[in-house]
């Protein structure tokens, strides 16, 4: 079972993607959040697999939540997931530790494909 955290600010967006999840065997949403406020006592309580993270969120945006995470645990698994498809967004994901950057148009087999390929050490990208 693959446990995995979302930070999306889009409610629709956020529930879709929860259902989505949910509905797959093998993966499991543990919580879902509206932004990186919490993100340390987050992770830290649900010992998540891979993160969803979008970037760009009110407060704590993700590129930041992600310096966040990897200021206390390099061990999660982050995905970023957004509609940015720029190298700059790309590089500062990448440069900050993401494992991987996917694009919010990827069709939803694509999507728990490559979860489970971050999950297993993979860095998949869109």
């Amino acid at each position: 079972m693959i446990k995995i955290l979302i930070y999306e600010d889009n409610p629709q967006l956020r529930e879709g993607l929860s259902m989505l999840i949910n509905g797959s065997d093998g993966y499991e949403v543990l919580s879902a959040y509206k932004n990186c406020a919490s993100v340390v006592d987050e992770v830290e309580a649900w010992s998540p697999d891979v993160i969803l993270m979008d970037i760009d969120m009110p407060g704590t945006n993700g590129l930041e939540g992600l310096k966040i995470i990897r200021s206390v645990n390099l061990d999660v698994k982050v995905l970023m997931l957004t509609v940015f498809d720029d190298n700059k967004n790309v590089f500062e994901a990448i440069r900050n530790g993401a494992n991987g950057y996917i694009l919010k148009k990827t069709s939803p087999a694509k999507l728990l494909e490559y979860i489970a390929e971050a999950a297993s050490g993979g860095a998949p990208m869109t």
